[in-house]
């Protein structure tokens, strides 16, 4: 099948449901409720008010396979995904994670029954750029070709939408309720929201 029929897919907070996991690890762990709405800054630690150290010890925990495990999935996510696979297309799950989650995020995919055709992780974030590693880079991501792509980050949007012009179907989430509005872009609710719009 040609790339330019392959659907972009994000991991956290489009297929799962990390942020909410987060949260609850924040809660158990330093003792502080923060409701998702309050969720309005992409970076957890600033969103939660944590201190640096509490920031990277979040980071370790949900990472932590056991964590990564138990998170859930977004509602109407694989209904959509099985959908578009039947319809033709291929899903290509691409994720901003360490490197070294790739093989518990795959064993998530497993065990939720997602369907899918490539798992990728990139250096979204520039996080991974002093190591060696299994993460593509931006520009190798931006050699490939997406007929849309479906995030919640706003720096992905954006790159997606005016550096690679693939249409984004954003996630609607607190943190990305700011963003910065391009044509390229348009905001969804709802999984099945975005089923509708497709191909938009």
């Amino acid at each position: 099948m040609p790339t330019s029929q392959t659907i972009y897919v994000d991991m956290d907070d489009v297929l799962c449901e990390t942020a909410r996991g987060c949260l609850e690890i924040v809660e158990r762990v330093f003792g502080k409720r923060v409701a998702y709405e309050q969720l309005t800054d992409f970076d957890l630690g600033n969103a939660c008010a944590l201190a640096p150290e509490e920031t990277a010890e979040l980071y370790h925990i949900v990472h932590h396979p056991d964590a990564l495990l138990k998170l859930q999935p977004v509602n109407g996510a694989i209904a959509v995904l099985s959908q578009w696979i039947v319809a033709g297309f291929e899903i290509a799950i691409v994720t901003g994670r360490p490197p070294a989650t790739y093989e518990p995020s795959v064993d998530w995919l497993v065990r939720e029954q997602v369907p899918y055709h490539s798992f990728t992780v990139v250096d979204k974030y520039g996080r991974f750029t002093t190591e060696r590693t299994i993460a593509v880079s931006l520009s190798e991501l931006a050699a490939r070709q997406f007929v849309f792509a479906v995030e919640d980050s706003p720096t992905m949007a954006r790159y997606l939408a005016e550096q690679m012009k693939v249409p984004v179907k954003l996630f609607d989430r607190p943190w990305n309720r700011a963003t910065v509005e391009h044509p390229k872009i348009t905001r969804h609710n709802h999984w099945f929201e975005i089923a509708e719009a497709f191909p938009g």
